[in-house]
């Protein structure tokens, strides 16, 4: 069975040769791979990329611990192309003290979420104890038409019901479901429709179990699919469509 992994970060930062990897990775069991970028150099390094191979597809965009705020968007606006399938790594990340300022980072994001919705691709969210301020950008109406994809979604079943009811709002789960301290997270999977889900792994961090105290890489993400195919009572093969079925609706490849 192949996969398709929605979240990665194949970057010369972690990898001698980044291509040999993917190459790699795409000849174990890999069907598609989405770069993702969290700064401004890594975003330009990935679009080279993602040139060199057809199955690897391209999402640009600033961290929020890197964000300067609206001058994101208008730096994405300088190196997008039509290959790009959507913008991200942007959120909201409070974790740190010596991150930008809550106010800063959502200048960036609502900046990076405009330019998704300018050119009609999907926003991908990083969102790390901020949930709340999240929702409140994510559900203004002027976001209504824009598909947002939370990347390693963190929230409980609790939030999972109130974005559900934003008809827009997506969700990846990585690595860290299959966790067995991640109880909250299992119960917030049980409550995610299937055709509203992705699967991802965040390489190299997060390797799910068994895999766990590895550099994560993508073919590891078969892993997370068949622990939430298991939670949710589905077959693997089924579940696998779908997801393949939901990555070609939400971000049309």
């Amino acid at each position: 069975m192949k996969y398709i992994d929605i979240h990665t970060h194949p970057f010369k930062e972690y990898y001698e040769n980044p291509l040999q990897v993917v190459n790699e990775w795409y000849a174990d069991n890999m069907e598609k791979m989405f770069i993702v970028g969290t700064s401004r150099e890594d975003s330009i390094e990935l679009l080279d990329l993602c040139k060199q191979a057809p199955f690897m597809h391209p999402i640009i965009g600033i961290h929020p611990t890197l964000t300067v705020g609206k001058a994101d968007g208008d730096f994405l606006e300088t190196i997008i192309d039509n290959s790009v399938i959507g913008i991200g790594e942007i959120g909201l990340d409070y974790h740190y003290d010596d991150s930008p300022s809550a106010e800063v980072q959502k200048e960036g994001m609502i900046a990076q979420m405009n330019v998704a919705k300018r050119h009609g691709i999907v926003a991908m969210l990083h969102i790390r104890d901020a949930l709340e301020d999240a929702y409140e950008i994510i559900s203004r109406e002027e976001f209504r038409d824009l598909k947002i994809v939370f990347h390693s979604f963190s929230g409980d079943k609790d939030y999972v019901k109130k974005c559900l009811a934003l008809p827009n709002v997506y969700f990846s789960i990585s690595g860290v479901v299959t966790f067995k301290n991640a109880k909250s997270l299992q119960e917030a999977v049980k409550e995610i429709p299937l055709e509203r889900m992705f699967c991802e792994t965040d390489t190299p961090y997060l390797a799910p179990t068994p895999m766990r105290g590895k550099p994560n890489i993508s073919p590891y993400v078969m892993y997370t699919y068949n622990f939430i195919a298991d939670l949710k009572g589905v077959d693997y093969e089924t579940f696998n469509q779908q997801i393949r079925a939901n990555i070609k609706k939400v971000f049309g490849v």
